[in-house]
């Protein structure tokens, strides 16, 4: 595994934030071309890359996918590592550059044998991070000729026993979506507060009664969250009557219906907020995930992979209240997501001194060489 431990370096040392990986989307096709595939399909949904290994026997219908993810995150990296990120305030901090290596080395596992009875297709998706990417792949009409039957992820996972398979039939991870909330009013001096629109006032009672209108929501179920994320309105100045702001929350849920359920409520307390309001109060959903829904079949495939691979796995009883945007591909076809642990005491995702651990790169390989060998 040195030469992909390398690779993986490298990919750490040079992140792209999502919309932007061209650079990254360049690496990965190298190391493509060197497995020989059938077919390399570029700028897939943006910077996105697909290779396509056919089986032996051509008369098979079966397609899989397996996924990883080309962008990085906006966190100024601390790990004085000598492969730290070269790229100010971006860096690999969720493990993306070990997903990638863990399909680079399935991609020259396939190269020494070929797939017999299912077609494979490597997918380097872009813009995971900002809930996009999935989305902006399907609707690339050059998808619909992979033709999937099933689509299979992994997520490394800082926290939890080394080397481990943790897996969870039906939501793996929540459903969730920024909202960010605009506030037009109209400045003035602060000895005048009366000519201008001041949304001062508005924005603390509108946080009170999100607050106050959504507890039922948060004690419906334990994924069902809610959290301002951020305010922003004035200057540091005590002369100025302020005329904008503008607040973030997320949300959260178990379920896509509950997520839309929560955003419903959100918005029937910004409509009412308007009308008392001399000024304009606008929205937008940012940043959307729908709900990661491992299928029940795919779930007992990557635990008979594990087990013939003599690799642990534990089932999960509580998904996860983070998102993932491989939920999108549901659209297409069933999905499987399962967890790779870190080890216990390592830095969390988007930590500042986060890495992934490369002893990771192996288990993913192996794990996914065996998904492909179950199909057969």
């Amino acid at each position: 595994m040195t030469e992909l431990t390398k690779l993986r370096k490298r990919l750490h040392k040079n992140p792209e934030l999502s919309g932007s990986e061209s650079a990254t989307a360049s690496i990965i096709k190298k190391e493509l071309e060197f497995c020989k595939p059938d077919e390399i399909l570029e700028n897939l949904g943006g910077s996105g890359i697909a290779a396509s290994f056919k089986a032996k026997y051509s008369s098979t219908k079966k397609s899989l996918i397996f996924r990883a993810e080309l962008d990085a995150i906006a966190v100024e990296e601390e790990t004085n590592l000598p492969y730290s990120s070269a790229n100010p305030g971006v860096m690999h901090g969720c493990g993306h550059d070990g997903h990638m290596t863990i399909l680079v080395g399935l991609a020259r596992e396939l190269k020494k044998k070929r797939p017999e009875n299912v077609n494979v297709h490597l997918l380097f998706q872009p813009a995971e991070e900002t809930g996009k990417g999935a989305e902006n792949v399907l609707v690339d009409k050059r998808f619909k000729q992979l033709n999937p039957g099933h689509a299979f992820a992994l997520h490394n996972l800082p926290g939890y026993k080394e080397g481990l398979i943790y897996i969870k039939d039906g939501t793996f991870a929540a459903a969730s979506t920024g909202i960010e909330i605009s506030f037009q009013g109209s400045y003035s001096h602060a000895a005048y507060p009366e000519q201008g629109k001041n949304p001062a006032l508005i924005v603390a009672e509108l946080i009170s009664e999100i607050e106050h209108r959504l507890a039922d929501f948060k004690q419906a179920d334990e994924l069902n969250k809610i959290v301002c994320t951020f305010i922003r309105m004035g200057e540091p100045a005590f002369g100025i009557s302020p005329g904008k702001a503008t607040v973030g929350y997320t949300i959260r849920s178990a379920t896509d219906e509950g997520l839309k359920s929560g955003v419903q409520k959100i918005e029937h307390l910004i409509k009412k907020a308007a009308e008392s309001f001399s000024g304009d109060i606008t929205y937008r959903s940012v940043e959307p995930f729908r709900a990661t829904v491992n299928s029940t079949e795919g779930v007992q495939i990557v635990k008979a992979a594990a087990e013939e691979c003599s690799i642990e796995v534990q089932s999960l009883e509580k998904s996860f209240p983070w998102s993932e945007d491989f939920g999108q591909f549901r659209d297409a076809c069933p999905i499987t997501i399962f967890g790779l642990g870190a080890g216990e005491h390592v830095p969390p995702l988007h930590s500042e001194t986060y890495d992934f651990n490369d002893k990771l790169i192996s288990t993913g390989v192996t794990v996914f060489s065996e998904i492909i060998e179950q199909y057969s």
